[in-house]
């Protein structure tokens, strides 16, 4: 626990609050906010000093090279106790003398920090200056809605609480634009290699220009186009005072998820357990379900209409290619092709009756080498193609033929999956 008698005395302790702070852990991403602080900090600190010595050029040698230090954090709290390392500290610690401190600049900066987070939007401190209100764009990005940072205000009870809302309106006094997390996910719609970026494309069919960098540009050259393939962004963007994204100034996270209707599907019947359709049916083994997903998501051809894929009682699953009718939106699944997957044995079975109702199959072994290349080649020509006409239909794919699932057995296949989860999903296993 820090105290008074560490290496350095605490000099300020903030304290951060919210859901993902109740578990008495900080996560790293905090360390981008003391990082900001301790930057306009020190901004600040040099701002004051010339305001009281106007005539002075530079600060003083050794002034610029202070800085915060974490202490320790107190055991099951989220306060990390920060020690300040003047030029005078260090001085000291190396036998030199005569080194300007100016700790008094840094505590007034440290207390006008504070009351500027405390104070309302129309009366904030008259010495703070509104050039550095733009500082806010980085103290606090990491928060999340609901969370906060708060500071102890000096000679008072009371909290100065920096939340997302009042980082906002901060920034928004001095500038036209905040910025902010964004988490997008798309398609890639077309790539400027010249300019460095890609626009992609979103559900309501707008575009956004994402700056794109070199260690990116494979995986974007690969799915460029491809509109199965979901590409996820977290990064950082500006946003106007009506809250309207206006620009993404960087990427902080890139990833794409092939066949990604598809992969979700198979994610949702991993979530099967026994007795999934009134109180009946096997469910598929986890293990080998994900085997069998990870070579249909990244081997499934994309000019091909997606399958319905559905459970089957035995605990295997069914893929099938409706016909569609006369409208072209129609699917009927009578006489169409389809393919009995057996988990154990890793086989597909594909079958399909002609006009007369004579049927016709054919085995594929999908853990021998080369299976499913040969799976893949064989259902050229015999499966639906994507067509203008005939458009991949995702809610088809989500299907689940005539069996009545019970929702405790399985998630809702019609909610959307908010981007948070698939964002938190893929890094914990990265």
């Amino acid at each position: 626990m820090p105290s008074a008698d560490s290496a350095h005395p605490i000099f300020v302790q903030p304290r951060f609050t919210g859901r993902r702070f109740d578990d008495h852990a900080l996560p790293v991403d905090v360390a981008s906010d003391l990082k900001a602080y301790q930057t306009l900090l020190v901004e600040l600190a040099k701002y004051l000093f010339y305001q009281d010595n106007p005539d002075r050029q530079r600060v003083p040698k050794g002034f610029i090279n202070a800085h915060l230090v974490i202490q320790g954090m107190e055991e099951g709290s989220t306060r990390p106790a920060l020690g300040l390392v003047t030029a005078a500290v260090m001085a000291a610690g190396a036998m030199l003398s005569d080194v300007f401190d100016g700790k008094e600049y840094f505590v007034a900066a440290r207390d006008l920090i504070t009351e500027c987070i405390a104070a309302p939007d129309s009366a904030l401190p008259e010495k703070f200056p509104k050039h550095l209100l733009p500082r806010f764009n980085q103290i606090g990005r990491s928060l999340q809605l609901g969370e906060a940072l708060e500071l102890s205000m000096e000679g008072s009870t009371q909290k100065a609480v920096l939340n997302p809302e009042k980082r906002r309106r901060l920034v928004l006094l001095a500038s036209a634009v905040y910025e902010s997390e964004v988490l997008l996910d798309g398609y890639i719609g077309e790539v400027d290699y010249d300019k460095d970026t890609f626009r992609l494309r979103l559900d309501d069919n707008t575009t956004v220009t994402i700056p794109m960098t070199k260690d990116q540009s494979d995986y974007i050259r690969f799915s460029g186009g491809r509109v199965r393939d979901r590409v996820f962004i977290r990064g950082i963007a500006t946003y106007d005072s009506h809250d309207h994204l206006q620009k993404i100034i960087s990427v902080e996270s890139l990833y794409v998820i092939k066949n990604f209707h598809m992969a979700r599907r198979f994610d949702i019947l991993g979530q099967l357990t026994n007795g999934w359709c009134r109180g009946s049916g096997i469910a598929p083994d986890k293990a080998k379900l994900e085997a069998v997903a990870e070579k249909l998501t990244e081997h499934y051809p994309e000019h091909l209409r997606l399958p319905t894929i559905t459970p089957g009682m035995d605990g295997n699953l069914l893929l099938e290619w409706g016909i569609l009718g006369h409208a072209g939106t129609t699917p009927c699944y009578a006489g169409g092709p389809w393919v009995n997957l057996y988990l154990d044995s890793m086989t597909a079975e594909f079958c399909v009756l002609d006009g007369e109702g004579n049927g016709a199959r054919e085995k594929f072994d999908l853990g021998a080498d080369g299976g499913i290349e040969r799976f893949m080649e064989y259902l050229q020509g015999r499966i639906p193609q994507v067509t203008d006409d005939a458009p991949d239909d995702v809610s088809m794919l989500n299907a689940l033929s005539f069996y009545t699932v019970t929702s405790e057995h399985l998630a809702d296949t019609e909610a959307d999956i908010p981007i948070e989860d698939v964002m938190q999903d893929y890094e914990l296993a990265n």
